[in-house]
């Protein structure tokens, strides 16, 4: 265009070298990825190419669907195009995951508490990616102490009154509480439903007693805390189970941040040599009670049972 100015060598210089560093960065974090592309005799100017191409094919078929109806016709091309693009990011997609795995195996080692901001922040919008729903170490204003501990295991809880061992259905050798669960019953308006049974199954222990506004703002924590949602997430093992608040503790001396039933426990496998008790708990964002309680798999490209609604 007549009067436009070039970019001065020392501009083109320094776009160069940002260029250099962006592909030194990818090469580096995506070796995977330039293995895969080299396997199959694909290079960068590949993908500027066919990039160049989509937003040809796109801007060319927008003309024709608004000069003729028959300009529809020429959408196939471009989403055949587009599950080529699909293909090479679900290769990235396995790398990113195993990354946020790892990332979480190491940030479990840590002492007892909460990520810095940052990694929070972060690591909060990739599982909820990973789970297909929202999971957050903060939620409506709450908090606990901890989100990265260790979790014990505990024992079976009473129900309703007149509740027994016996009548639970599995892990009976874990024993029963003799005393009800800090939350209250399990039941809905007094009745044992097949809500009310799974909740106990898949209950967690945290230390809500030891929040500093516990004492001051009782009346309105203990009904927020009583039965809220929460995944223990098990890097160690690809395991994560989503269950609820249904007790207090454990004590400090335990040194145990957490507690998990004997479901929690044993179908998480949390106490498994590789994980040893150590874990993050997360709130789970999911006001309209759509994801079920119970144990996911984290296995890239397993399905999500937490994905799908119990209607039961």
């Amino acid at each position: 265009m007549l009067g436009a100015k070039s970019p001065s060598g020392n501009k083109l210089k320094h776009i160069q070298q940002i260029c250099d560093d962006v592909r030194r960065r990818f090469e580096e974090k995506h070796q995977d990825l330039i293995d895969w592309m080299k396997k199959n005799d694909i290079t960068f100017d590949d993908f500027k190419a066919v990039s160049q191409q989509i937003l040809a094919a796109t801007s060319f078929a927008g003309a024709v669907a608004l000069n003729s109806p028959e300009g529809v016709r020429a959408v196939p091309q471009i989403l055949a195009q587009e599950r080529t693009k699909d293909e090479l990011l679900a290769v990235v997609t396995q790398e990113e995951h195993d990354e946020i795995m790892k990332k979480l195996e190491s940030i479990v080692q840590m002492p007892p508490g909460h990520m810095e901001k940052e990694t929070e922040l972060y690591l909060e919008q990739q599982l909820s990616d990973i789970f297909g729903f929202e999971v957050t170490t903060e939620l409506e204003g709450k908090r606990l102490n901890h989100s990265i501990g260790i979790m014990g295991g505990e024992q079976h809880l009473f129900r309703f009154p007149g509740d027994s061992l016996h009548q639970h259905d599995a892990y009976q050798e874990a024993g029963i509480a003799p005393n009800r669960g800090a939350f209250g019953w399990f039941t809905e308006n007094g009745e044992l439903t097949d809500k009310a049974i799974a909740n106990e199954k898949y209950y967690f222990a945290v230390q809500t007693l030891y929040l500093s506004n516990w004492n001051s703002e009782y009346p309105s924590l203990k009904p927020w805390y009583r039965f809220r949602k929460m995944i223990v997430i098990n890097p160690a093992e690809k395991m994560a189970v989503v269950g609820v608040v249904g007790d207090a503790g454990p004590a400090t001396w335990v040194q145990k941040q957490f507690g998990g039933s004997p479901e929690v426990i044993r179908e998480g496998k949390i106490w498994s040599p590789k994980t040893r008790g150590r874990v993050l708990l997360l709130f789970v964002d999911d006001p309209d009670d759509k994801i079920p309680v119970g144990p996911i798999s984290i296995e890239h490209g397993s399905k999500l049972l937490a994905q799908v609604k119990n209607n039961n």
